[in-house]
């Protein structure tokens, strides 16, 4: 059994963890992920921190509402076409991955991880013939990639809930990732600046014990001249201990009679503006932002941000940071989904970016009126840009718009009316045949 860089054989020496008890293995594994700030920081504990979330949140259910087809690659007349296959076998499998994801779901879930560990990987179950007919997920944390040094060929070793394990070959499972420094598994952009993430989560953390106590700060007991204090340390300890259970969190601002000889010191003050609180939870913000390439205004950092260009960097962060991932799981369903078959006839599969990419009402009408008026698209296709039903051919839904030398639209596709008959021309030629 593996638990993050340990193997495991309970009953057995060889490994040098026989007699371990699980807190002190966690406890291990915990001081592995720790941090110069004390925090414990892995892709899964990231989402503590409000930026990790918010990106993560940003990106998945982006990508979760964007349509994902089969299409199949065809030339016509010298140009590309893509033509769906919605009775394909992968367009259905797509569509309802196992028996408890949907599709939103599976895409939610699969980005999430993604993004947090830099890979993701699923099982692809098949019945005894046949297409796939289940995509199982699995938790990073699962799975070691291995590569053989002499043939070079790769297995994926997973640890099962019943503690077996089971090897794979690439042709079973369904593997995205990102970048990978060992060319093998994806760098988790969360291990990479873990330090950064930690930080924020400290301050968390410090805003909220503060603000539970009320804001009050920390309090300073002395005893007064003459007063011998405490007989021991225990005493001492234990009036301290007294005091916290009394006054502390809830029972705060309760009436308090100190014993003969202890006075109330001045209390130490936290001071939000000479500690730079605010400012270091805006940096982290910044820093953790930048880091994943996300638009400070996702994670709640409208400082730079005016009504002009939060659409632009609406469009920015679909365009580098939405697309990059799409890209990766296109990528890797068309490695590990399709057939050799399906690759040779063209098949590909896509994600439709074009609503994640449109502007405002404005915006949009003006650029799909410049292609209307250019006779790049008719009627019934601005009227699909814009989930209207298409109009009949009759009331002009399918013709094609050119700009005259007037700039007004005419029909691309009627033909030029027949210049009328010169009447002068035909009555002189009857003359002269008279």
């Amino acid at each position: 059994m593996r638990i993050g860089p340990f193997e495991l054989t309970w009953g057995s020496k060889s490994n040098g963890l026989d007699g371990i008890s699980l807190d002190t293995l966690i406890k291990r594994l915990e001081a592995l992920h720790e941090t110069a700030s004390g925090v414990v920081v892995t892709p899964d504990t990231a989402m503590q921190s409000p930026t990790v979330h918010a990106i993560v949140t940003a990106v998945s259910r982006r990508i979760a509402t964007l349509p994902v087809h089969v299409m199949r690659k065809t030339e016509s007349g010298g140009r590309a076409r893509k033509e769906p296959l919605p009775s394909h076998p992968v367009e259905r499998l797509l569509g309802k991955p196992n028996d408890w994801q949907g599709r939103v779901e599976w895409w939610q879930d699969a980005t999430s991880v993604l993004v947090r560990w830099g890979r993701f990987y699923a099982f692809k179950s098949r019945g005894l013939t046949g297409p796939i007919r289940r995509l199982l997920p699995l938790s990073p944390s699962q799975v070691t990639i291995k590569q053989d040094n002499e043939t070079l060929a790769v297995t994926f070793e997973v640890n099962q809930s019943t503690g077996a394990m089971r090897t794979y070959t690439p042709e079973q499972m369904l593997h995205a990732r990102g970048p990978a420094r060992d060319f093998l598994k994806g760098d988790s952009p969360v291990m990479d600046v873990r330090e950064a993430i930690a930080l924020e989560i400290a301050a968390e953390r410090m805003g909220s014990s503060l603000f539970s106590n009320g804001a009050m700060p920390g309090m300073i007991f002395s005893y007064q001249a003459g007063n011998q204090g405490h007989r021991s340390d225990e005493e001492r300890k234990q009036f301290v201990d007294d005091f916290h259970a009394a006054y502390g969190k809830r029972s705060r601002f309760r009436a308090m009679l100190l014993p003969k000889g202890i006075e109330v010191g001045t209390p130490i003050e936290v001071q939000n503006e000479k500690a730079q609180f605010l400012e270091t939870r805006q940096y982290q913000r910044t820093v953790i932002a930048g880091a994943f390439g996300v638009p400070p205004h996702l994670v709640g950092d409208l400082s730079k941000g005016t009504f002009n260009n939060v659409e632009h960097q609406n469009i920015s962060f679909v365009t580098q940071v939405v697309l990059p991932y799409v890209r990766m799981f296109e990528s890797a369903m068309e490695r590990d989904l399709l057939t050799d078959d399906d690759r040779r006839e063209g098949v590909i599969i896509r994600f439709n970016l074009e609503g994640a990419l449109r502007g405002d009402f404005k915006t949009r009408q003006e650029g799909l009126k410049i292609q209307r008026e250019m006779g790049v698209i008719n009627a019934n296709e601005w009227r699909e840009e814009e989930g209207r039903n298409p109009i009949s051919k009759e009331d002009g839904g399918e013709g094609y718009w050119a700009t005259g030398p007037s700039g007004q639209g005419a029909p691309a596709t009627e033909p030029a009316p027949t210049p009328p008959a010169n009447d002068d021309e035909d009555d002189e030629d009857a003359r002269d045949a008279a």
